[in-house]
């Protein structure tokens, strides 16, 4: 397997420096043009020397003020470090800079070596000005570098010079200028927030006055106990009635007592019943008091109404039981049952009081929907911006605070360095630079080749996929009136040693049918057909062309002849033909050359008895012509070309140097064996007529003219 990779690894380094072998002048030109670019970048760009200096920010009083009211604000992150640098570097402190670098050139007496830097009597824009300035910082500490830029020495120091001196000046100033703002910014929002509350309060004061009635439901739906209570009272307005009317059945279902046999445990029941009614009174009266007390009260008396209830209960079930054993007086149960139906019919209309209430509530609930979620809507954002107004003033007195702690102070640390050396440009940089390029290029440039244009790159790769070569077709010129005699010797003979080839693998046939196609389109179909016409031509020799792409009209071109000239192939297949199957043949300039046109475009069939119209004429073309060749689309393009190669005596795949593609030919030539069982053969179109090519031997097809030698007689 490795001696297989090592093989393969060859093969395309192989490819890859055929590529080189063919393409060495795009790759020159692409070393010679990016050398050429970079030397001239090196040649007009100008020296480059730095200055260095350092300064220190010191923020000693903010740390102070930190150290005894710890505030977010104080906190020193990178983020603190960068807004100065992005300060020290602003327009203002540029305007500064300006000012500065203009002042030190006055008094200085206008040096030369500043003197680019105030083209016109004036320093130059901010922007340029800025961008010879570079200021970094120490993420660990408070030290800041700075490195200026210039084109000598002296004014790389003088421009560090004045832009520290500018910004020792400038810092001071605007320092705490991050505060100042952010302070700004902080009552500008505590004014609109104020101001949005206001609007909010009145506005809440405004629908209060709008929905009295529902300010009233309101505050009554608020009370915790108000809906709850009544169902309660409902609740046990309801069990009493029950009870009373078990009673009055008992008294109703019992015989008259004797006198005076119930009336101890009858007081006491009504003395038990007194005390629940009492209790109950001061229950509701303890429910209209406001007292911090209250709910303990309510809890104990409702305690106390348990127990009695409980006790009341217990005598209700021994009363019951007397009933059983002992019947209450006549006198005494008309009294009691005037009382329990008297009580029944009190609980009765309380009933239906409670119930109205209820319904009341119920409808008022539905009623005020709207104005609930807008009162609540009001009351959440007045309370929301309540909120954010607080958090606001508390980061106000940490601005406040954060101010009065003051800004940083800046010291200079280093004087500025005067280098005597250049750091920019270096040769050596620019020849690297250009060399990595261009190899860079060429590696992308021979991938491109590689990928996008797979080809067969020699008559060698042709040799190493062991094709059957048929012959060799040179690159020539061709014209419409292109004859015998205006092809080149060299290139001539390879076309008849082509034609004898052909005539040689058909020599049993009278008139072989011989099929060109190929794997795809612009390999030199239709060129090899005209080529191998005109060297097949002979005195007694007749060459019939048929056109058998209904695609394209390549041969009608090549003759010179109008695709309308005869109805051509066309007629026959759709069964139009009014003339015969010679009619339609059209005699090209060329003596012994005749074509079969297409005649008009048509969509072929995919199935396989399309050319059946056609087979009929190929006997009486086949004893009327020496040699029929017949043009056809390429094989991988439709199914027409397979149905044609099912009629061929020979076929012809046409292969074009630094073209074709190998994988192509091979499946070509294997569809080809598929439909039909004639020889194949390949034809290398695009051979170069170079070098020893020229210099092939043309003894048998030289059309020199012999010359008349003047000898004595």
């Amino acid at each position: 397997m490795q001696v297989v990779a090592s093989q393969n690894e060859n093969l395309m380094l192989f490819k890859a420096l055929s590529y080189v072998r063919t393409h060495w002048w795009i790759l020159l030109l692409e070393a010679i043009a990016i050398f050429s670019i970079s030397l001239t970048k090196f040649f007009t760009a100008m020296p480059v020397y730095e200055s260095f200096t350092t300064v220190l920010i010191d923020p000693s009083r903010k740390n102070l003020a930190q150290a005894v009211v710890p505030l977010s604000g104080f906190r020193d992150t990178g983020s603190k470090r960068q807004n100065v640098a992005f300060l020290l570097t602003s327009e203002e402190a540029m305007e500064r800079f300006r000012t500065v670098l203009t002042d030190y050139f006055n008094s200085e007496g206008r040096p030369t070596h500043l003197r680019s830097l105030f083209p016109k009597g004036t320093v130059i824009e901010k922007n340029s000005l800025a961008s010879k300035i570079q200021l970094t910082w120490d993420k660990n500490s408070d030290i800041y570098n700075i490195k200026c830029l210039a084109n000598s020495a002296d004014a790389a120091y003088d421009l560090c010079y004045c832009f520290m001196t500018a910004i020792q000046s400038f810092y001071p100033d605007v320092g705490n200028r991050g505060s100042l703002m952010k302070r700004d910014f902080i009552s500008r929002q505590i004014n609109s927030y104020s101001r949005q509350i206001q609007e909010a309060i009145e506005n809440l004061a405004e629908f209060q006055r709008r929905s009295a009635d529902f300010i009233e439901y309101i505050m009554k739906d608020l009370d915790d106990s108000g809906y709850r209570r009544l169902r309660e009272e409902l609740n046990d307005l309801k069990k009493k009635n029950d009870a009373n009317r078990a009673i009055r059945k008992l008294l109703l279902s019992s015989p008259a007592a004797k006198k005076g046999e119930l009336m101890a445990r009858t007081s006491s029941i009504e003395a038990l019943t007194s005390q629940i009614s009492e209790l109950k009174y001061q229950l509701e009266l303890t429910y209209a008091t406001k007292t911090p007390d209250r709910q303990s009260r309510i809890k104990n008396i409702e305690l106390e109404i348990s127990r009695i209830s409980s006790q009341l209960g217990k005598l209700n079930e021994e009363e019951v039981q007397a009933f059983v054993k002992s019947p209450i007086a006549a006198s005494d149960r008309n009294t009691k049952l005037g009382q329990l139906e008297l009580e029944f019919k009190s609980n009765l209309v309380s009933i239906n009081a409670i119930e109205r209430q209820i319904v009341d509530m119920r409808a008022k609930e539905t009623r005020f929907q709207p104005e609930k979620i807008e009162y609540e809507r009001l009351q959440s954002d007045l309370n929301q911006r309540r909120n954010l107004l607080t958090t606001l003033l508390s980061r106000e007195q940490e601005t406040e605070l954060e101010i009065a702690a003051g800004g940083a102070e800046i010291y200079k640390l280093n004087s500025p360095s005067r280098p005597n050396h250049r750091v920019s440009p270096q040769l050596t940089k620019f020849i690297f630079a250009g060399a990595s390029i261009s190899f860079f290029l060429w590696a992308a440039t021979i991938g491109l080749l590689v990928i996008l244009f797979p080809r067969l790159d020699s008559e060698v790769e042709v040799q190493r996929l062991n094709l059957p070569i048929l012959g060799k077709v040179p690159a020539l010129p061709l014209n419409a009136n292109q004859g015998f005699d205006d092809l080149p010797a060299a290139g001539f003979e390879y076309l008849r040693i082509m034609n004898y080839r052909i005539l040689r693998e058909t020599k049993d046939m009278k008139c072989p049918v011989v099929v060109i196609s190929s794997a795809n389109s612009r390999e030199g179909k239709s060129t090899l057909i005209q080529l191998l016409s005109l060297a097949s031509q002979a005195p007694d020799r007749k060459t019939l062309l048929i056109d058998g792409d209904i695609l394209t009209s390549h041969p009608n071109r090549f003759f010179n002849l109008e695709e309308d000239a005869s109805p051509g192939l066309k007629s026959i297949l759709d069964g139009t033909a009014k003339a015969t199957a010679q009619g339609l043949i059209t005699k090209t300039i060329h003596e012994g050359i005749y074509l079969l046109p297409r005649g008009g475009r048509m969509e072929p069939s995919a199935a396989p008895n399309f050319l059946e119209p056609l087979k009929p004429h190929f006997e009486a073309w086949k004893r009327e012509f020496n040699l029929i060749l017949i043009d056809t689309p390429p094989i991988f393009a439709a199914n027409l070309p397979h149905q044609w190669t099912s009629l061929a005596d020979l076929i012809v795949l046409v292969t074009r140097i630094f073209v074709t593609r190998p994988k192509d030919i091979l499946e070509a030539l294997q569809t080809c064996k598929v439909f039909s069982k004639a020889p194949i053969g390949i034809a290398l179109n695009g051979i170069s007529l170079t070098g020893a090519a020229k210099r092939s031997s043309n003894y048998y097809f030289s059309r020199r003219k012999a010359r008349t030698t003047k000898l004595a007689a």
